[in-house]
């Protein structure tokens, strides 16, 4: 009887860190079960639509392969949001040089720029400016007043869905929408087009 004692001693103690092995397990097991269950209730975390950084009277120049200014762009102040990547610019103004084409300038109230600076959108007073080309006659100072204008910056392209005035030397119109190409220099103005268009020299009156 002692003998069977002894051994049945014998077998639980060999088999007491396996015991323990199999509580701690189960435990563990148990503790992850309820954790899991807790974070996959928990409501998806939603990120705020708000600044983490911004800039005051910034000034960012795109340079061309030989050096030269592609694109100067300033603002009153920038402010960069984390959840979309996009950026708000109080004052924006945007300047474009091409060669053999004239300046391009652009300026708002305020402008919205996606996370890659392709798509700036301007709010409030917007105004298109192209210089006169080297033949005033050919190719006339032209400007483009909005509420708001869309411009495409990978496309050379600047266009409103809104009221536009759009003057080009001496002609004056107006219209429902624009969209002007600067790399062909083409102007279309989009729905009910109004105004009066000059062509040629101005006629010089007697006296004058």
């Amino acid at each position: 009887m002692q003998a069977l004692l002894s051994s049945l001693t014998g077998i639980a103690l060999r088999l007491l860190p396996l015991l323990l092995m199999a509580v701690v397990a189960g435990s563990t097991f148990w503790l992850v079960q309820i954790n899991s269950q807790q974070e996959g209730t928990k409501a998806p975390t939603v990120r705020k639509h708000e600044p983490d950084y911004y800039m005051e009277r910034f000034s960012a120049t795109e340079l061309a392969q030989d050096g030269s200014t592609k694109m100067r762009f300033t603002g009153d102040k920038m402010v960069h949001f984390d959840d979309d990547q996009t950026y708000e610019v109080t004052r924006p103004a945007m300047r474009a040089y091409e060669p053999d084409r004239p300046p391009v300038t652009a300026r708002a109230d305020l402008g919205r720029m996606n996370a890659e600076g392709s798509v700036i959108d301007l709010y409030g007073n917007g105004f298109i400016e192209r210089q006169q080309g080297a033949d005033p006659a050919k190719d006339p100072l032209m400007t483009a007043a909005s509420d708001y204008f869309q411009v495409l910056v990978n496309d050379d392209i600047v266009k409103t869905d809104k009221t536009v005035k759009l003057t080009r030397g001496p002609s004056v119109m107006t219209a429902n929408g624009l969209i002007f190409n600067n790399v062909t220099r083409e102007v279309q103005l989009l729905g009910n087009v109004r105004g009066t268009i000059i062509t040629g020299a101005p006629t010089r009156t007697p006296g004058s």
